[in-house]
């Protein structure tokens, strides 16, 4: 009776098993196209990008076929601009805060391959490559290109949310942009003393060219409706290097509108350093501090009644590179 038992035990484990085995041997999810693009906490894709000489610059959106085994066939994914996407999540997330929607790129930024994107049989990604002409992108706005997979019969696309559509919000960046600590830049009433000063926490910079770069003056919100009016424009000069490694230089200082009134102080100048982790040393940080004294005026807090403002000190950016990793945007921790 135990042997015809255990024959039976047997018997059941090897259908059991030969039954696994041919479930593998075909395809167990629906081969479906979609693109790879993270979203963040704003609920789009950041996509930091070097800033280039020419202000053009190439980025590989992957397109990826699911999956648990290769792809039986050549497939030609159509992608294409989504006009009508950005508009409903602007609404949706930001509602009447027009200041905070981001705005859709326009199309003599960029340039995207003239036919579909090919996927060969026995692959599950391909490379979409998108060139983007950043020379003359004013950044105060938050500029975003909207992506779609268009349907075709010849594929199936992954509907899930964040798979269809790619908002890839365009982030140039050189190596003086970024967000800067700001503690120790005081601004004041102009003629009051040191005590009555007003900080920021932070200061961000954006890109204008290879080597210049604009932030906003004084207590002017990163936000704020009327921050264009308040570009500092900032330019690094060529560094000298000195005996104990760190880099110095001057700074050409402007303010793109002339309303505002803006007086540079002093010569603005900036010093980089570079310092390895103690404990990780292939993490290296990058201190940029840049030192300026200006004056600029208010002139949209009260209509007609100017308010006269005095910044000085300094702003510091630090910038940690892991240097085991070859690519520089996956390098920099963001």
């Amino acid at each position: 009776m135990k042997s015809l038992y255990k024959y039976i035990v047997a018997l059941s484990l090897l259908t059991l098993f030969g039954a696994c085995n041919d479930e593998w041997e075909e395809e167990l999810y629906t081969n479906m196209v979609s693109f790879k693009a993270p979203v963040g906490g704003e609920g789009v894709t950041e996509v930091y990008l070097r800033y280039k000489k020419d202000g053009e610059v190439e980025y590989n959106l992957p397109v990826l076929v699911s999956g648990s085994q290769e792809s039986g066939k050549d497939m030609n994914v159509q992608i294409e601009v989504d006009n009508d996407t950005l508009n409903i999540f602007n609404q949706a997330k930001y509602q009447y805060r027009t200041d905070l929607y981001f705005k859709q790129l326009p199309a003599q930024f960029f340039e995207l391959p003239a036919g579909p994107c090919f996927i060969p049989k026995g692959s599950h990604t391909a490379n979409h490559k998108i060139k983007f002409k950043f020379s003359n992108l004013n950044l105060v706005e938050r500029w975003v290109l909207p992506l779609t997979i268009k349907d075709d019969p010849s594929y199936a696309v992954n509907y899930r949310k964040g798979w269809r559509k790619a908002l890839l919000y365009m982030k140039p960046f050189n190596n003086y942009s970024g967000g800067y600590s700001a503690t120790s830049m005081n601004v004041y009433f102009d003629g009051e003393n040191n005590s009555k000063a007003m900080v920021m926490s932070t200061k961000n910079s954006w890109v204008v060219d290879e080597n210049t770069v604009f932030f906003y003056a004084g207590m002017v919100e990163e936000r704020s409706e009327e921050r264009g009016d308040y570009k500092i424009i900032m330019r690094f000069g060529e560094p000298v290097e000195n005996a104990d490694g760190t880099k110095t230089g001057t700074l050409d200082v402007w303010a793109d509108n002339p309303a505002i009134n803006f007086e540079l102080l002093n010569q603005p100048t900036y010093q980089i350093k570079k310092v390895a982790d103690l404990t990780l040393p292939y993490l290296v940080s990058e201190y940029t501090t840049v030192n300026i004294k200006y004056k600029y005026n208010d002139i949209t807090s009260i209509p007609n009644m100017p308010i006269r403002y005095r910044a000085e000190g300094s702003m510091t950016m630090e910038r940690r590179r892991n240097t085991t990793v070859p690519d520089e945007n996956q390098a920099i921790q963001w």
